[in-house]
């Protein structure tokens, strides 16, 4: 018994999730790599001798990352439209010739990292710093975030570059999961790059769009009134009866894994209810709802809290609701 849905009553809805991550440089090679990016020349480039940082899944070369991280995102920093990632006048790029990264895997952020969610705790310089992000793409020392504030108050401009010199720290891109840490001050220069007691510890929020699926099914009055419940069949007619150690040979493939029953070879389909089924008072209770689709394969099941009677001369709506 089946019915189609009306377009109308069905609903999807997204909305954003996130979970909260707290990796170390500890997490380096799963998932989690810190490094260095520097700017020298290329010419004659030997990845044999040339300085790298090695883990235990990836080697990342410094100065060809250097040069990939201009050419991304601080080639062109006049031209908004001119890097891969797109340049807002909210964010402030100035890349020196070196740079430290700190690459979250895609894996641990899911679509993006959440913005103003980043707390960075660094203890590579001479004492404990707190990196966080401004949600617009810049990385801030916390410590001095009111300098950062009057920094980014005022465009960014050059005149205020005295401001940005003991508080902005870096770079942020969200939807790649990197962190780049321009400033190149002596507290700032080895951020993400140490180990052990220098270590880091990043704490952040990844996001995910979820879709909420609400699909409203109506039974209408003297609707599914009936059962195709083989109990209710006379002498449960219809039915395939298993019995005896040679007939699963009988069965598809994969059907008698225990190599056992009997396997009619006609089914005769039902055609007599019994007594109790042509009853005045006889009415079906309805336990699941099966949603289908255009192939008739199934693909969700609603179960009720508790069976609900399908009373004839009233309309039922059930509302079956999941998350994908």
């Amino acid at each position: 018994m089946f019915k189609r849905l009306d377009p109308r009553d069905i609903n999807i809805t997204p909305f954003k999730a996130y979970k909260e991550f707290t990796v170390t440089n500890t997490d380096s090679g799963s998932g989690v790599y810190g490094f260095r990016a520097i700017s020298s020349s290329a010419y004659n480039f030997d990845p044999d001798t040339a300085t790298k940082t090695t883990f235990d899944s990836a080697s990342f070369y410094h100065i060809p990352t250097w040069f990939t991280i201009r050419q991304l995102y601080y080639r062109d920093t006049e031209n908004n439209f001119n890097n891969f990632g797109y340049n807002s006048n909210n964010q402030y790029r100035l890349l020196q010739p070196s740079a430290s990264i700190i690459s979250v895997s895609k894996d641990l952020f899911g679509e993006r990292i959440k913005p103003k969610s980043i707390a960075l705790s660094d203890d590579s310089g001479a004492s404990t710093l707190t990196i966080k992000d401004d949600g617009k793409g810049n990385l801030y020392d916390n410590t001095y975030s009111s300098s950062f504030a009057e920094f980014a108050a005022g465009g960014f401009a050059n005149s205020d570059i005295i401001k940005s010199t003991g508080s902005f720290v870096g770079n942020i891109f969200y939807e790649q999961g990197l962190l780049v840490f321009t400033n190149t001050g002596s507290n700032y220069v080895d951020i993400g790059t140490g180990t052990g007691t220098d270590g880091y510890s990043l704490e952040y929020k990844s996001q995910m769009t979820i879709r909420e699926h609400s699909y409203t099914c109506i039974i209408g009055e003297n609707e599914y009134n009936s059962t195709m419940n083989i109990s209710s069949t006379y002498q449960r007619s219809g039915s395939v009866t298993v019995s005896g150690s040679e007939s699963w040979k009988l069965f598809p493939p994969g059907h008698a894994a225990a190599k056992s029953g009997s396997y009619k070879h006609y089914y005769g389909s039902a055609t007599e209810y019994e007594g109790f089924v042509t009853h005045s008072k006889f009415e079906p209770y309805i336990t699941k709802v099966g949603l289908y689709n255009d192939f008739n394969q199934l693909i969700a099941i609603g179960q009720l809290s508790h069976p609900i009677k399908n009373d004839r001369e009233l309309a039922l709506g059930i509302n079956v609701r999941f998350d994908a």
